[in-house]
């Protein structure tokens, strides 16, 4: 099927892509899976959110299913037993693009869930300005949950700033205040379109065929790019002398590298996500790119007088 025949489907079936065109795919090894539970009523969101993007998403979806009378449990995916994943007939999974790809971290935890027969799926995820990877990531996202017996039912693909510390750090905050005005309400009525549509399809039966992209997303995809941003790093530790000692970058380090107390991040363990140096409250957290020291989104936003919109929601 080609890409506009597709779009015209999706819209026509009740998929809604969110801010940007693109189809959703599912090429799990198995053949196309089915929905079994056409009747869902208790659902799971999860997400993983490094500043907040995905967190946003991820809270609309919940509240959408809420207002349709849905049981709905949504956390970041840290907070969440995977052993329970298994007891929910909806799932909606979300993630930040990360160097075009499901970042390594999430990965593993959507690697390690249990069987999900049957069960209708839905991916999301958020991007910084326009884009590399979306369609790649979301697609990426929804092939490994079919591996794991599910029917996907849809994705949603939401535009946002960038979080990249170097983009801003080395001189390039232009390329990131051009979208300084997302996520807006268009972001969010698109989020609550795409949960609505997701349902729709659970509701019908309906499972969707994705295209993943191709191209340059493909090409950059496969080549190593966490190695060569960490090239590129370097004195990347926690300053005794600014830090507070409140612990948030340790919370947000998806894999073990930041020390509980001031001293060096473990360099084999980070991922370069830049997590730790866009939630540090004070700056204490140190990392150079290219020789120029960085500094975090919260910094960012505030030297530029930003405040992220909020989504209203009706129940939390």
């Amino acid at each position: 099927m080609k890409r506009r025949q597709f779009v015209k489907a999706a819209m026509a079936g009740g998929v809604l892509m969110g801010l940007s065109v693109g189809g959703a795919c599912s090429k799990a090894a198995n053949g196309p899976r089915v929905v079994e539970r056409t009747s869902p009523s208790r659902a799971l969101v999860v997400w993983y959110s490094q500043t907040g993007h995905t967190a946003r998403i991820g809270r609309i979806v919940a509240d959408e299913w809420r207002k349709a009378g849905l049981h709905v449990d949504a956390a970041d995916y840290r907070a969440v037993d995977i052993a329970s994943v298994g007891g929910y007939d909806m799932i909606a999974l979300g993630t930040p693009v990360f160097y075009m790809e499901v970042p390594e971290n999430f990965r593993k935890w959507v690697e390690s869930l249990p069987s999900l027969t049957g069960v209708p799926v839905a991916s999301f995820v958020t991007f910084g300005g326009h884009g590399d990877g979306q369609r790649r990531t979301s697609g990426t996202l929804l092939d490994m949950m079919a591996a794991r017996g599910a029917a996907p039912v849809g994705v949603g693909m939401f535009g946002n700033m960038s979080t990249f510390a170097p983009t801003w750090s080395t001189g390039n905050s232009a390329r990131t205040l051009k979208y300084r005005h997302l996520p807006n309400a268009e972001t969010f009525a698109a989020a609550r379109d795409f949960a609505a549509g997701t349902l729709l399809n659970a509701r019908a039966g309906r499972v969707v065929v994705i295209d993943s992209g191709s191209g340059f997303d493909v090409i950059m995809g496969a080549l190593p790019q966490v190695a060569f941003t960490k090239l590129a790093m370097s004195g990347h530790h926690i300053d005794p002398v600014e830090c507070i000692a409140c612990g948030e970058c340790v919370r947000k380090c998806p894999t073990g590298a930041v020390p509980k107390s001031p001293g060096k991040v473990d360099s084999d363990r980070c991922i370069a996500c830049m997590g730790c140096v866009n939630n540090c409250p004070t700056g204490a957290m140190r990392l150079d790119f290219a020789g120029k020291p960085l500094y975090g989104f919260n910094n960012f936003l505030r030297r530029n007088a930003i405040r992220i919109a909020e989504p209203e929601l009706d129940q939390r």
